[in-house]
């Protein structure tokens, strides 16, 4: 199965190389930087790095970008492109095309604008299931970066976590079952209940403070 992706960090990078090496064929454009320096020889030809977005879109059924698709609401997410590519150039793109209505666009908090009728529109950020298999990685760096920064062990150590969505909820237990002593602040009076119930500490923000003394 072919795919075609737009952008992407280091994430998509390695998805890209991870897909060719099972000897599909993967299309991309705003990968230069990345493939211009990294590629590996074994995998060289089932990347193709397409010239414009255009013949990107056309080259396969299912289409992969950013997660989240733009940081800043006016471009690609793609720190590997060697020039800036709007949100609104791929809409354009994707209306011009024919037979569009058998592709899939798949990517991470799609702006409204951005949705169109021609395609099936993927939200992978609107999706449960992976939203917390996506954390995990996250909070697996933290570990790793409090284990690397500190002297002492996380056992038995007060740490401060802020918020409580579904980074700090697993956050809070991984930490937990290493032995620490865990507060956690948050806004709502109702997430400040589940952590009292979860067995760690509640924090309002206007504590934390105090909490530092």
């Amino acid at each position: 199965m072919d795919i075609s992706v737009i952008g992407g960090d280091l994430r998509i990078a390695k998805l890209i190389e991870m897909y060719a090496k099972e000897k599909n064929k993967v299309y991309t454009y705003g990968m230069e930087k990345y493939f211009n320096q990294f590629k590996q020889s074994e995998i060289d030809n089932n990347i193709i790095m397409c010239k414009n977005i255009e013949e990107d879109i056309i080259s396969s059924k299912y289409i992969i970008s950013s997660i989240p698709l733009s940081r800043d609401g006016f471009y690609i997410n793609a720190p590997f492109a060697d020039n800036k590519i709007e949100i609104k150039e791929i809409l354009e793109k994707i209306d011009d095309s024919d037979n569009m209505d058998s592709k899939y666009f798949i990517a991470g908090k799609i702006p409204k604008e951005l949705i169109s009728k021609n395609i099936n529109n993927i939200d992978l950020l609107e999706n449960e299931e992976f939203n917390i298999l996506n954390s995990i990685p996250t909070v697996e760096g933290t570990i790793k970066i409090i284990i690397q920064e500190r002297e002492e062990t996380i056992h038995e150590s007060n740490i401060l976590i802020c918020g409580f969505g579904r980074i700090g909820k697993i956050l809070c237990d991984r930490l937990k079952n290493l032995g620490a002593n865990i507060y956690c602040a948050a806004r709502k009076d109702s997430d400040l209940a589940w952590i009292r119930e979860e067995g760690y500490i509640p924090l309002k923000y206007s504590e934390i403070e105090e909490f530092r003394k």
